[in-house]
């Protein structure tokens, strides 16, 4: 009808009638907007933001046994499907209900309330003061004074009346006694504790606590009675947890959630206008006990019920609190390979939390880890199988630039292959070069050292060094390159490895071998033979990836009068052996070896009241253990390359300090820090490096590596002729003053 109408006329233009009509078109598009939530993806981000601010800061967690992750796989469902504001608040408050905290839940942002006035009338024999327009404070002083018992109606967004019963002059009219107000405590973290047994235990979880004040003995009747009164959010004064705890005071609401004043909170943005109001601390008194949450009441005759609590006996409101944080551990996932996709969405997001308040080396990270997390998220649903999502988990990994970020799981030891062939390799002038031979059946079939592969059952060893590296998480290109040279041949137990070889005069031949496990534990020792020799001209080596800390002190004596001592590094080493060694070689006390730094997670980095980012850290420097036995004083050199990782670079520091300990070699992996670990759906354990830790001067090591001051490399020819060319290159150092002298300046 009304089309026809606008059709069958030819209307005048009418100025005013096209205003109006642009204006409420202007209208419903501004309403229709106020309804519109955001993209699935931008949901599921700020979810992430609101499930790991909660996980890690809410003081809950820290001693109930709240399910977190599944009070997040209960509401994904509801979170993704969300087709407007009102479905997706619903949505994101069933997720923080978990919880069972009236001061966590979603709000809808608008204007801030303006200050209004006070009502106050009398029922039942006592005072009633709510939100009005006309009563100063002067009159609620003296109407308090003259009352009997008061109810406190704070059913109100605006929190004028709440405010005004927290300034002094009004304290002083509700108590004849002093009181404590409570401190606040929140649930800090000094590092990850790792889920897994073989993290680093030194990290921990704490409380800490922020003193309350204390409110001077006022005029107030010593027998008067309140009660306070609260609505959807409103805001619960101090002076009220003060009474409460004293048993002068009720604290009633006939809705579910509402603030308490002196509580720390982080607004969390979940988009569409809506925001999430997450507790930080609780409240807790010096005896540690803290308040219960407020008797809920019916709105119907909740005023009436107010009014008739004044009437029964007086009762202390407080519950004790633990000391300290006990926090449930993860319960067991699903055992299957490839999680549903809320298990997938969980996993995305422990994964982003772990390493955007725990990983040590953030800063050196080369991208935006918020911007690798949005760009990942879509990978961790979209991926098709167990195969896929452990490699979104791994290629998300290698965005970090850390050696010791590592997944490990059944599908990525499957992909990657557990077993070995009998062959090590090495990249030698950027070619894979077999430099150690294990497995029999390659020498019958011609294999020598020095040999290169080229091809790995039919691939091209290039094209499968490229597709396995998107995949391998490394602190530099070196120590990219040894960890693609540990895994590159491997595959099945007992499958067949057909390699495609060319030898010293460039002629390739095709072998085959079989895989096996056994091989494992040989190739990950670097060398055989004598871990302790001496050269001629009385020049001591030392294998430090097999020399056992209990044999330190015999090492030192069988080189009592050595000219100097050459410590190879290359390898993986025990822990221990720098802290063994390092004190053996100087007589001087608190030498500062290392320095270490490391996250301190104290709240969330949000952006919050004028802050776009709030970070903490910890940080000491460590200095050299102390021996009371005789000191070597002669000469002392390390050998490193990319195989020197972790203890071993750890050490180098410690030597360095120690007597200026000369490195020889090329540059090492470049990682070192203690680890940390949790799980993610899927069966896959995630480790990674929980501090940073740097030379004594505040040098770089962590993805640059150590820096030797005399270079020395391994050639292919080399190889073939079977020397060990930075191992000749020291033992020359110590052997020749002139030839010291030219490989300084080598």
């Amino acid at each position: 009808m009304i089309t026809s109408f606008w059709s069958a006329r030819q209307l005048k233009p009418n100025p005013g009638r096209s205003l109006w009509i642009a204006a409420l078109a202007l209208l419903l598009v501004q309403l229709a907007g106020a309804q519109q939530v955001p993209a699935e993806k931008d949901r599921l981000i700020a979810t992430g933001r609101l499930w790991v601010t909660v996980k890690y800061f809410h003081p809950y967690l820290a001693y109930r046994n709240i399910d977190w992750d599944q009070a997040l796989i209960h509401a994904l469902p509801a979170i993704r499907s969300a087709q407007n504001k009102d479905e997706y608040a619903r949505a994101e408050q069933s997720l923080l209900d978990a919880l069972h905290d009236p001061a966590t839940y979603v709000v809808s942002r608008s204007a801030s309330a303006t200050p209004t006035g006070l009502k106050l009338e009398t029922r039942s024999g006592a005072l009633i003061v709510s939100e009005g327009e006309t009563s100063t404070s002067n009159r609620l002083e003296t109407a308090i004074e003259s009352a009997t018992n008061v109810v406190f109606d704070l059913r109100s967004l605006n929190p004028y009346l709440s405010k005004l019963l927290d300034e002094p002059a009004i304290q002083q009219k509700l108590t004849a006694t002093s009181l404590e107000t409570p401190g606040q405590r929140t649930w800090i973290h000094n590092g990850l504790p790792p889920e897994a047994a073989d993290g680093n235990s030194t990290y921990y979880s704490a409380f800490h606590v922020k003193p309350g004040a204390r409110i001077s003995a006022g005029d107030a009747g010593p027998s008067r009675r309140y009660v306070f009164l609260l609505g959807e959010q409103s805001r619960l004064p101090a002076i009220a947890t003060a009474l409460a705890a004293a048993g002068r005071a009720t604290i009633l609401t006939e809705a579910p959630h509402y603030a308490i004043a002196g509580t720390e909170t982080a607004l969390v943005d979940l988009g569409g206008g809506l925001e999430a109001s997450v507790r930080l601390s609780e409240p807790v008194f010096a005896k540690g006990t803290g308040l219960p949450d407020a008797a809920t009441v019916p709105h119907e005759n909740a005023l009436d019920e107010a009014i008739a609590q004044l009437q029964k006996p007086a009762a202390v409101q407080a519950v004790q609190l633990p000391p300290y944080p006990s926090a449930e551990p993860d319960r067991p996932y699903p055992s299957a390979a490839y999680p549903s996709p809320e298990y997938r969405v969980l996993a995305a997001y422990k994964i982003w939390g772990a390493f955007r308040y725990f990983f040590g080396y953030k800063d050196l990270m080369d991208e935006d880890w918020d911007d690798v997390f949005s760009e990942s998220l879509p990978k961790f649903l979209a991926a098709k199988d167990a195969l896929a999502y452990n490699l979104t988990i791994a290629g998300m990994l290698t965005r970090v630039a850390d050696s010791y970020s590592q997944p490990r799981s059944e599908t990525l030891d499957a992909y990657f292959g557990k077993a070995p062939v009998g062959l090590r390799l090495r990249l030698i002038e950027k070619k894979p070069v077999i430099t150690e031979i294990l497995d029999e059946n390659a020498k019958k079939a011609g294999v020598q050292v020095g040999d290169i592969v080229t091809k790995i059952d039919g691939e091209d060893i290039v094209a499968r060094f490229q597709r396995e590296v998107g995949y391998i998480p490394a602190s530099t290109s070196q120590g990219l390159g040894y960890a693609a040279m540990q895994r590159i041949l491997n595959g099945p137990d007992a499958s067949i490895a057909t390699l495609t070889i060319k030898d010293r005069n460039d002629q390739l031949k095709q072998i085959q071998l079989k895989r096996s496990t056994r091989y494992a534990a040989a190739l990950r020792k670097q060398r055989n033979g004598d871990v302790l020799k001496t050269f001629p001209g009385g020049i001591g080596y030392v294998d430090l990836e097999r020399l056992r800390p209990e044999d330190v002190d015999g090492m030192f004596e069988k080189f009592r009068d050595a000219k100097a001592i050459i410590f190879d590094g290359r390898g993986e080493i025990s822990r221990r052996l720098a802290s063994d060694i390092a004190p053996r070689l100087t007589d001087e006390k608190d030498v500062p070896a290392a320095i270490v730094t490391g996250p301190l997670a104290l709240t969330p980095d949000l952006v919050q009241h004028g802050s776009a980012t709030s970070t903490a850290s910890y940080f000491f420097v460590q200095t050299l253990p102390q021996s009371d036995r005789w000191k070597y004083k002669g000469k002392t050199a390390m050998l490193v390359d990319e195989r020197t990782i972790g203890p071993a670079e750890h050490a180098a520091l410690f030597l360095e300090v120690a007597n200026k300990t000369e490195l020889i070699g090329t540059p090492s992996a470049g990682a070192d820090g203690e680890l940390s670990n949790f799980t993610v759906p899927g069966g896959v354990t995630i480790s990674f490096s929980g501090d940073d830790i740097r030379h004594a001067n505040g040098g770089k090591l962590q993805r640059l590596g150590l820096q030797p001051g005399i270079s020395a490399t391994s050639t292919i020819g080399g190889i073939r002729r079977g020397r060990d060319e930075v191992l000749e290159k020291a033992v020359e150092y110590f052997s020749d003053p002139e030839g010291r002298r030219m490989a300084a300046l080598w």
